[in-house]
């Protein structure tokens, strides 16, 4: 909640809220002036030369200074002016509390690679082993793609799955000792767990996926290439087109 954000955020937030009342409060009296002022406006007797010239006007899109209240319409006028120029300050605010928020984002990325550096020091330091989960990412820094490896590690070896654990026990079993910046894969768009298969297709935008999310099982495991249902329908298509 907004009690939780740091106090300069928290004032920021409390200007914007300041700068939304004020725009609301004007709004409405501009509203109830624009509706007195067409009322005003209807009902002043108007001739037959002044009432070409306004016609003519209108169809300019110029303003007749002689329809209706020349107060009201000052005031119209001057609180339009006003929320155009909240409405600016407003941006400005906005603007400063991404700025905020992108700095905290930051600082927050420094501190958790500052811990993750610590915590492997001191792996070393009590020889312990790295989770299987961190010793190798899957994704191309350079590209952002993942690649066609397996998203685990220990790439020759098979993946032992318990066969009376559920999907959902799999998933938060391996969520538990998972790092934070693990690729997410599959429909579900979930981190590696359990078997997994992945698209033959190179394009593939998803590449990899959970076995229970495709209909398989360790039983009927494809042999050969596998191409998911996206691919496999874009294949029949380009097929057709040739």
């Amino acid at each position: 909640g907004v009690t939780e954000l740091p106090d300069e955020l928290k004032r920021h937030f409390r200007g914007l809220r300041e700068l939304d009342a004020r725009v609301n409060s004007l709004q409405k009296q501009l509203d109830e002036d624009m509706v007195l002022q067409l009322k005003n406006a209807a009902a002043a007797p108007v001739s037959n030369g002044k009432a070409k010239r306004q016609k003519s006007n209108a169809q300019k899109g110029v303003q007749d200074q002689d329809i209706g209240d020349p107060d009201l319409a000052r005031r119209i006028h001057e609180n339009m002016n006003q929320i155009m120029m909240i409405s600016e300050e407003k941006v400005k605010r906005a603007q400063q509390v991404y700025d905020l928020v992108d700095q905290h984002i930051r600082k927050l990325d420094k501190d958790l690679k500052n811990f993750g550096a610590e915590v492997s020091k001191e792996r070393d330091r009590l020889d312990i082993p790295v989770p299987v989960r961190e010793q190798k990412s899957t994704v191309d820094q350079s590209s952002g793609r993942k690649r066609k490896e397996t998203p685990r590690s220990d790439a020759e070896a098979p993946v032992e799955v318990d066969p009376n654990m559920s999907a959902e026990q799999l998933y938060q079993e391996a969520l538990a000792v998972t790092d934070p910046n693990e690729p997410k894969y599959c429909y579900c768009n979930r981190i590696s767990f359990g078997e997994m298969i992945a698209c033959e297709n190179d394009d593939c935008p998803i590449e990899w996926f959970h076995f229970g999310c495709v209909g398989l099982t360790p039983e009927n495991r494809p042999v050969g290439q596998w191409f998911c249902d996206e691919c496999k329908a874009e294949l029949r298509r380009q097929k057709q087109i040739k």
